[in-house]
């Protein structure tokens, strides 16, 4: 009578080298250890879905680069600053003042001091970008670079607050190409608007109108205005009564200590 053979626990694992194909190949069904997975690109449809977000941002670049551009040219500047500022400056309503700086030649400081003031509201932009989503060193300083009201409104809500990093850079990179193309073209047709056709220096001031417009109406305040013409007539007074070219520091300044006084009244008053 022939021994049985011995019995072996269907669940114990046997050697690797024993588990083997043909060729000398492990058992496909073999788990190992677990690897690092290597940062593959993302799907075509990934970055679809990011330039189909600057689609809207497109609307509004192109036709305001394009009278950057030609605002630029008929101010006597030369055409190649308006596609090049928007490589360098790349902040909007800065760049439209940058035309009128140029012109004036105002000192630095005061053309530093009112980019600050101006653009200050980036300063509570950066702290809800989602920045930590973005990698490497230069992708970072370009998100800091590249927020503008537009890009920081697409990355905050909606479809676009999931959005990953590469995508974020996608949605920046592209709407800043949609300005760059907009001050380009505006700039070319700017060489060949006549001379005779007046009315582009005024392309700031309405656009300005349009904004005050705008934030009056989603506002509907009149505190708020009453407070810009009384800072505005200070501004005035003091740009024409003691120091000259002062009316936009003075006026900026005095309504931003205005609105936080009447801002903190309004929260002592709640409690």
């Amino acid at each position: 009578m022939r021994a049985s053979p011995p019995l072996t626990d269907p669940t114990e694992r046997t050697d690797p080298e024993e588990r083997t194909g043909p060729e000398g190949r492990t058992d496909p069904t073999e788990r190992t250890g677990p690897t690092e997975q290597p940062d593959h690109p993302q799907p075509q449809g990934a970055t679809g879905e990011a330039f189909r977000l600057t689609l809207p941002v497109a609307m509004a670049y192109i036709p305001l680069g394009v009278a950057f551009g030609v605002l630029l040219t008929a101010s006597g500047v030369n055409w190649y600053w308006a596609p090049l500022s928007t490589l360098l400056i790349y902040a909007g309503s800065i760049e439209f003042l940058a035309v009128g700086f140029m012109v004036a030649g105002l000192p630095l400081y005061q053309v530093a001091f009112t980019s600050l003031i101006v653009n200050f509201r980036h300063i509570f932009y950066g702290l809800s970008f989602p920045i930590g989503r973005l990698r490497g060193r230069v992708r970072k300083a370009y998100g800091v670079f590249a927020l503008t009201d537009e890009t920081y409104g697409i990355t905050s809500a909606g479809p676009g607050a999931r959005l990953t990093g590469r995508q974020i850079t996608v949605v920046q990179v592209v709407s800043h190409v949609w300005w760059f193309l907009g001050a380009l073209l505006g700039a070319l047709l700017g060489q060949v608007v006549p001379e005779s056709v007046k009315g582009f220096e005024f392309a700031l001031t309405a656009m300005f109108l349009t904004l005050a417009v705008n934030a009056v109406r989603s506002s509907r305040s009149a505190a708020l205005v009453l407070l810009a013409l009384g800072a505005g007539a200070v501004g005035y007074a003091v740009d024409r009564y003691v120091v000259g070219e002062s009316f936009l520091v003075v006026s900026l300044l005095l309504y931003v200590a205005l609105i936080s006084a009447t801002y903190r009244k309004g929260e002592e008053a709640a409690e």
